[in-house]
């Protein structure tokens, strides 16, 4: 419960932590913060469950979607696609990682990163130029309103220092990957500079490929406790698509592209700009202040049967908002490190979806989708924290959204409303208890809310979605007695009141699907037996059941949710037999999952890969390596779903086979 973060933490965005306050291992570790923080209360100092990834660990990654680098943090769970640019999205809490119900919000150094139907958003960073990714899982994060529906992930870049660090990756289906970071800090200013660009032919045939990404930080420190900064980010991506096999075909060729789909493929290009303002009234009372204005452009070309026409998919996405935090820490009421808080955040975002009829990516005809809508949030939260008695923290906070927005078919010239616009409340509670040190038991309750998205959040003339309201407790033990053990296990339960998806057809609407309960534990362990040597995992349950699907779908009754896998678990040992050689062997697994609502097409989707790293300090400022993937060649897939048109019938994508790298970093 927590992770690494400084006792005085910037707001906007932190610093890389100092020497003593080592980058997190695998699982997330806890360092508690001695007398009063300073600034926004952060990730860490939310009681539940809070995983944080490190630079040393993120730095070496090694993947085509940056979001994969969550994959060895507990309790998540990935889905790759391999769809040209709809490569991976990932799961918690027992939420399905097929995009119809998007349950985690991205933020980006504090600036949220999700599209508008809620799938974040990460190709604007390269893993060179992140410090840390805070992962916080649970209801009870009252900072964040739309899209944290089970938890959300804060992505922390590097900022200040004077650093030069160049890394080359080269390996497997031809994949080559420059990565460079520059630090520039002199005096009150601080610069930063990152570019990196990956291009792989893919396992697959017609997998082919190619992302760059750039970004620039300035941040300068004002007399009188002042700081400012402006960040802009872009990136730009071109990806070809090999389209789904079905069972025998993945079976006999998992390497081929579906002959409909060569033409398959798409581009997307991103751009950011946020600008940071921090201010220190006094050493009890901050305020930060987050301007953003920011731009998704996704073309999509797909087919998908033999029978059905080839579509471009546009979605041209403008995202503009801000975020104010005001916080005063202060042990003058009385109170032990008595924290009260107030948050402000809005965000409007104006969205336009076309699709066409193509052939081999040349359209036919006008637009079959033209749809033009703004989506606006206004959020606000109240939180307190403070020791109530000694050994025991509390934190309280409200929370309040609402929504706003119009809709407009091109096509048919109709116009819509926003479909509910009643305040959204949220009241979250968290406890823990420390009875001896080393020893702490927490517990805590939050809602939530999930609203429907494109078409389904407007009034039409069908009936209205409702907000979906989403309930969750946890309760956890958090065992630290010595430097060399680790521990913690959670249970967990979530209620969603009307559960909303999306619907994957060309209509762009939202669906109720009704009462949903989610459920599962989280064991974690870490044990460092010898200086040179340390054992980590963790093992996660989850299981998502359909309690009221209402009475148009009475088969539904008692059944689980589709595309949730029934288990995560991840497991490894670090070996360090010379303080310049690094060796880690590691496993991802996870459990299988029904493919539709009715649990009638079966289960698919487990497996388990084994990886091997290995890394040699040849110098102090050069360091080379060597990672294997998958390294028993087991066949597996990263995705399976049920079509159920043009020739019923279940469809896979085959995960990548073995696969080595050699890695080269050079610091300067």
């Amino acid at each position: 419960m927590g992770a690494p973060h400084s006792s005085r933490p910037d707001a906007t965005p932190p610093p890389a932590p100092a020497d003593d306050e080592a980058s997190p291992d695998h699982m997330g570790e806890t360092i508690s913060v001695e007398g009063r923080g300073r600034g926004a209360l952060i990730s860490s100092e939310v009681l539940t469950s809070v995983n944080v990834i490190g630079r040393e660990q993120l730095a070496e990654e090694n993947v085509n979607e940056p979001l994969e680098v969550l994959r060895r943090t507990p309790a998540v769970y990935m889905d790759g696609f391999n769809q040209g640019i709809v490569s991976s999205d990932i799961g918690v809490r027992g939420f399905s990682t097929q995009g119809d119900v998007a349950p985690v919000k991205l933020l980006i150094d504090g600036i949220p990163s999700n599209i508008h139907i809620g799938v974040p958003d990460m190709k604007t960073v390269s893993p060179l130029d992140i410090e840390r990714m805070e992962v916080v899982k649970g209801t009870n994060d009252p900072r964040f309103g739309l899209y944290n529906v089970a938890g959300n992930v804060n992505v922390v870049t590097r900022r200040g220092g004077n650093e030069r660090q160049l890394r080359l990756l080269g390996g497997s289906f031809g994949t080559v990957e420059p990565q460079a970071f520059i630090g520039i800090e002199n005096g009150r200013l601080a610069q930063n500079y990152s570019a990196a660009y990956r291009r792989s032919s893919g396992y697959r045939n017609n997998s082919e490929q190619g992302r760059f990404t750039g970004s620039g930080k300035w941040f300068l420190t004002l007399d009188k406790g002042g700081r400012v900064g402006l960040i802009v980010r872009g990136a730009y991506m071109d990806a070809d698509a090999p389209g789904y096999l079905t069972t025998d075909e993945m079976r006999a060729a998992p390497r081929s592209v579906v002959d409909y789909a060569r033409a398959d493929g798409g581009t997307q290009r991103n751009l950011h700009a946020s600008v940071h303002f921090d201010r220190d009234f006094s050493p009890d009372l901050t305020w930060s202040l987050k301007a953003y204005g920011q731009g998704f452009l996704r073309k999509r070309w797909v087919r998908h049967s033999a029978e059905s026409i080839q579509q471009e998919r546009v979605e041209d996405e403008k995202q503009y908002g801000a975020l104010s935090v005001l916080t005063l820490r202060t042990d003058a009421l009385g109170l032990e490190d008595f924290a009260l808080e107030w948050g402000l955040d809005y965000q409007l975002q104006d969205n336009r979806h076309l699709r066409y009829q193509t052939e081999e990516r040349r359209r036919s005809g006008d637009p079959v989708r033209n749809q033009d809508f703004d989506f606006q949030a206004l959020g606000t939260y109240l939180q307190a924290r403070a020791w109530l008695v000694d050994r025991v923290r509390v934190v309280a906070a409200l929370r309040a959204d609402r929504l706003f927005g119009g809709f407009r078919d091109r096509r048919s010239g109709d116009e819509y409303g926003i479909s509910d616009e009643d305040l959204i409340l949220q009241p979250k509670l968290s406890l823990a208890y420390t009875p001896w040190e080393g020893h702490t038991v927490y517990g805590n309750y939050g809602r939530t809310f999930q609203t429907g998205v494109g078409l389904g959040a407007y009034q039409t003339q069908g009936e209205p979605l409702s907000v979906s309201l989403n309930d969750g407790w946890e309760a956890g033990y958090k065992l630290e007695p010595r430097d060399w053990l680790t521990a913690r296990v959670a249970v967990w339960q979530q209620y969603a009141s009307n559960e909303v998806r999306l619907r994957f057809d060309d209509s762009g609407d939202s669906e109720n699907v009704g009462r949903t309960r989610r459920e599962g534990f989280d064991v974690e362990l870490t044990v460092r037996p010898l200086t040179q040597v340390t054992l980590w995992g963790s093992f996660s349950r989850h299981v998502a059941w359909q309690t009221e699907p209402g009475p148009a779908h009475p088969a539904r009754l008692g059944k689980q949710l589709d595309h949730v896998p029934d288990f995560s678990a991840k497991t490894g040992v670090d070996y360090a037999p010379l303080t310049a050689l690094h060796l880690s062997l590691w496993l991802y697994a996870q459990g299988d999952y029904h493919l539709t609502k009715e649990n009638d097409q079966g289960q698919y989707g487990a497996y388990t890969l084994l990886n091997l790293d290995a890394s040699y300090e040849v110098t102090q400022w050069a360091r080379v390596g060597v990672q294997l993937r998958n390294l028993l060649g087991t066949t597996y897939d990263t995705s399976v779903w049920y079509r159920d048109f043009s020739g019923p019938t279940v469809l896979h994508t085959p995960g990548d086979g073995r696969a080595g790298y050699v890695t080269t970093t050079m610091t300067f």
